[in-house]
């Protein structure tokens, strides 16, 4: 497998119901994340869900940081690891982010004539990561499994991540 630090911009889109400053911006606002976490259920737990080794604080580390703390069912993640995500473009960010939010409202009875006020995020890579691209058992529409296994074998073996190809902007 190869790695590959891409020099192009990421994208993620996000609820904008969550703030833009958190508890990982500043190595000092953990403390107070441990006593806002007493009665943020957004917080509770965090640690349990990223550890030392992985912990990365400072500006902009806040919406990283947070993905891995709402661990559910996706391509490379489970109900035990959340997984920060993030597309090549604003138009493949909201594709993904309107088919899997799409499908959390349809779990409610919601179907049509939903809005939400959302947040786009950019950032650059820091790290190298593993390129699963043009491997089509990892870009099945709803098959996550082989996705969460090569994401586990990948996590325990130290790597950041992966770049796979997007099932909801073919190419991207």
């Amino acid at each position: 497998m190869s790695r590959i630090k891409p020099d192009w911009k990421h994208h993620r889109v996000i609820h904008s119901k969550y703030p833009p400053l958190d508890c990982f911006d500043s190595e000092e606002s953990l403390l107070l994340a441990e006593l806002e976490s007493a009665t943020n259920d957004r917080l509770v737990n965090w640690a349990r869900f990223v550890t030392k080794h992985d912990l990365r604080t400072g500006l902009g580390w806040g919406t990283v940081m947070a993905s891995f703390c709402y661990p559910s069912l996706g391509r490379f993640n489970t109900l035990t690891r959340g997984a920060y995500y993030a597309a090549d473009s604003l138009e493949t960010a909201l594709r993904e982010w309107t088919h899997h939010t799409a499908k959390v409202w349809q779990g409610f009875g919601l179907e049509n004539e939903v809005t939400a006020l959302t947040r786009c995020y950019t950032g650059q890579f820091a790290e190298l990561l593993i390129d699963l691209r043009n491997q089509p058992e990892y870009a099945r529409a709803d098959d996550y499994q082989p996705g969460q296994a090569i994401a586990e074998e990948l996590y325990q073996a130290g790597e950041f991540g992966v770049l796979y190809d997007s099932v909801r902007h073919p190419g991207h």
